[in-house]
């Protein structure tokens, strides 16, 4: 049999160099890896097959899980393995009741022009089916079945049988053990270590081949061996979506219930055309369009070894870290494979053919890639960041065409109202929809002005989500790079110095990893893999967002009350500055906390938020005008917006409970007599909105009483607005009242939501903390008793939010 190096090489898919069929790759060679590329694939009697997807519960079992097991029996069965000879084991089994959860895709003409709130109430509901494939009969997905499939599998399977464990699932991460993660089973979960002592049943002479796509699944590689010292046996092998430590493509909201995407499918294809393991996966490298990072127990293998051989040689990174002192030393056997470059060039191809997919380079070394895995995660964040900050003004707009919708269309009100969309089923919200958006649509584009703000934003926030996943996918891309580049190395070390167990380890993995199912090859099936277009130039990328980065003025606002808007005989657009970060454009130009602005000066803001919108899409560096009021007197500020921050300034956190209060500055606007210095203060926040503030009232004003405390009501609405509130108010309610009218206190005190209560002792100093309120937990002070109820110190729950930023 000729050598690798004296054997005609065939150009394959994807330019993927592969060794003809009947041509030996040894281990001893530069560039080799240790595959029989003709060894024969198992006869179909003795190749097995366990399908599990666990499912978790029908809350997260998807439909593609079903799709990717349904995919891989039939792909088994093309390839003569008998049905007796595959076991599938989903969700609940054979018991009929619903364990898969469906839902409809949206495709009602229009749809986007809905509210986010509204689209959530319309959609197509979730529902929940059976699972089920024709022609078999499915397992319990539970580790009861599991291990009584192994128990019975240890007297069936003998030396030369093959077992395919194929795994399509949640995974979860092990954060105190990340080499024994998990996988999601029915309302249960299997570890690495549970895994491993199921396959020890087997006789050695058995070999098992697992293909696992879930979370976390590279953990998995250490079924092979819990210590990375140790020597494989090499009848366990694997290939997984991804490492370790990071998430599956499943687990990124833009794959959600989309089929034909992921690892799973993309291997299951990539097998349907090519049929050997090996080539599937190098060409999974090249096609897969997602973050996942596909490795194997022969990579995991390899990298073990050059960390193993870097730290017995006494390297030392730069940081002083193994993984920087493996990178050394990788780098060090890359420089030696690159001197017969000819002998690699399946591998340089590799390399390039995962560059160009991705509109990166192609590497040569792990140095190379050091930039890329550190600045594209900020990358993302920062795209990330920008796309949330403009679906929220895409939203809001939204929400404004809706209310003005529902304004000149009141026959909607009562249509749309929470209760009523509720009570809807399946045909009743199908058709509320349809006939929503027959009206809606049309009206959302009558005004050609906002309807153009409208596509706009609705762009800016596509593209920047869209960027931002691409460049977690191109993280993944980096990451595969470096994978590939570090099994070369390992590959070199193999040649040049590992020992003779090492490499004798080395092959029986490589053996093992070659897996082919013998069926008949699609050559359609792999083309199609390869359809989409590769990802633009890093740097095209770059200037994407500098033109999707938004302004930033640098306030915290909210719009007026209506009895503000006619004192002052201003439209609905104006709003108030909660607050002024600092360093911001908004402190330059010389904006106050309570100051309101109303828009540039001749097109004044006419919707709530729209100086969200109008800031964003502002030139950064540009001066523009706008105008304000300051306790009712007009003034012009020139604003000069910035770039959008990667994190905001953040407010002032509450102060802790033994600490000294912050300092107050109120005006009281009732009850300033009755203040006294020698008694502790019991500060109340609340607003006159606040339904759960009213339901507070009762308790806190008897502790007050009963703990002779100055109960302080503190709200920062506008003060007109609060006396009429008093005058109408007939419940007992606080008798000292303050207005915090430019939020001072609410900030000091960082008060997130109301209602918020405060205890100050005479001597300043900060004794009780507590936001939110429920009648049954009350206020969290221990031997405290109310209505029969005793109290003790707890969390509190969550608030109800004051304003959205």
């Amino acid at each position: 049999m000729p050598t690798a190096r004296g054997c005609r090489l065939v150009l394959a898919l994807f330019a993927l160099w592969l060794p003809a069929a009947g041509c030996a790759v040894h281990a001893g060679e530069p560039g080799a890896r240790a595959v029989d590329a003709g060894a024969p694939p198992p006869a179909p009697g003795r190749l097995h097959a366990l399908l599990l997807n666990g499912g978790g519960r029908k809350e997260i079992n998807y439909r593609s899980h079903l799709h990717h097991i349904r995919r891989a029996w039939e792909l088994l069965r093309a390839g003569g393995v008998p049905a007796g000879n595959i076991a599938v084991f989903s969700a609940d089994g054979a018991d009929p009741a619903p364990d898969l959860a469906t839902r409809e895709t949206d495709d009602a003409r229009g749809f986007w022009v809905l509210p986010q709130w509204t689209q959530n109430a319309l959609r197509a509901p979730i529902t929940y089916v059976d699972s089920t494939i024709a022609g078999v009969t499915l397992l319990r997905a539970t580790k009861d079945a599991l291990r009584g499939w192994f128990a019975e599998a240890k007297a069936r399977l003998g030396p030369g049988d093959t077992l395919l464990l194929y795994v399509t699932d949640h995974g979860e991460k092990n954060e105190k053990d990340l080499k024994d993660n998990t996988i999601s089973l029915w309302n249960d979960k299997l570890s690495v270590t549970e895994l491993r002592e199921m396959l020890a049943v087997l006789d050695p002479g058995v070999r098992v081949v697992m293909l696992m796509s879930q979370c976390f699944s590279g953990s998995f590689a250490q079924v092979v061996h819990p210590d990375a010292d140790a020597t494989p046996v090499g009848n366990v092998c694997g290939y997984f979506s991804t490492t370790a430590d990071r998430r599956a493509y499943g687990c990124y909201p833009e794959n959600r219930g989309k089929d034909g995407i992921g690892h799973a499918h993309h291997f299951l294809e990539a097998v349907a055309g090519l049929d050997r393991f090996p080539a599937a996966e190098r060409s999974v490298l090249v096609t897969d369009r997602t973050p996942d990072i596909p490795n194997t127990t022969l990579d995991v293998f390899l990298a073990a070894r050059l960390t193993k051989a870097a730290q017995a040689a006494g390297r030392r990174g730069p940081d002083a870290s193994p993984e920087r002192a493996m990178a050394a030393l990788a780098d060090e056997l890359l420089a030696e494979a690159w001197r017969d470059r000819g002998a690699w060039e399946p591998d340089i191809r590799l390399l390039d053919r995962i560059g160009a997919s991705f509109g990166t380079f192609s590497p040569r070394s792990l140095g190379e890639l050091e930039e890329q895995a550190r600045v594209l995660p900020e990358f993302s964040s920062r795209l990330a960041t920008y796309a949330e900050r403009w679906n929220q003004a895409f939203d809001a707009l939204k929400i404004e065409i809706l209310r003005e919708f529902v304004r000149d269309h009141p026959v909607w009100k009562p249509r749309l109202e929470a209760a009523a969309l509720k009570a809807l089923d399946a045909d009743g919200r199908r058709k509320t929809l349809y006939e929503l958006l027959a009206e809606l649509v049309p009206f959302a584009s009558a005004d050609p002005a906002r309807h153009a703000r409208l596509k706009l934003l609705k762009r800016k926030a596509a593209d920047a989500a869209a960027a931002s996943y691409r460049a977690e996918v191109r993280l993944g891309a980096v990451l595969r790079l470096r994978t590939h580049l570090t099994s070369m190395a390992g590959r070199v070390y193999m040649t040049t110095r590992a020992t003779p167990e090492e490499r004798a380890s080395y092959e029986r993995l490589a053996a093992c990893e070659d897996l082919a199912l013998g069926g008949p090859i699609d050559v359609a099936a792999p083309a199609a893999l390869a359809t989409g277009e590769s990802f633009p130039p890093l740097a095209e990328e770059r200037r994407l967002v500098e033109e999707l980065m938004p302004a930033y003025m640098g306030i915290y606002f909210r719009p007026l009350d209506e009895a503000q808007r006619r004192k002052w005989n201003i439209g609905e657009g104006a709003v108030a500055v909660m607050t002024v970060n600092p360093d911001s454009p908004a402190k330059a130009a010389g904006l106050q906390v309570g100051d309101v602005i109303l828009g540039p000066p001749g097109a004044l803001f006419t919707e709530p938020t729209q100086v969200r919108e109008w800031t964003m899409r502002s030139e950064i560096g540009v001066d523009y005008a706008l105008a304000t009021l300051r306790d009712g007197v007009a003034r012009t500020v020139t604003l000069r917006p910035g770039p959008y921050p990667l994190e905001l300034p953040k407010l002032p956190g509450p102060p802790k409970v033994g600490s000294v209060a912050p300092t107050m500055d109120l005006d009281v606007i009732r009850g300033e007599d009755q203040l006294a210095t020698d008694r502790s203060d019991l500060l109340y926040f609340w607003a006159t909105w606040c339904v759960i503030c009213k339901h507070a009232l009762p308790e806190i004003m008897a502790y007050a009483k009963a703990r002779h405390l100055d109960l302080i009501a503190i709200t920062d609405e506008d003060p007109e607005l609060v006396r009429r509130f008093l005058a109408d108010q007939k419940e007992p309610f606080p008798e000292i009242v303050a207005i915090d009218a430019h939020r001072a206190t609410f900030q000091g005190y960082g008060v997130s939501g109301t209602p918020s209560f405060v205890i100050v002792d005479p001597d300043g100093v900060v004794r009780l903390y507590q936001t939110g309120y429920t009648v049954d937990g009350g206020l969290h002070v221990d031997g405290w008793t109310f209505n029969g109820r005793k109290r003790a110190a707890a969390p509190s729950p969550a608030p109800t939010p004051i304003r959205k930023p």
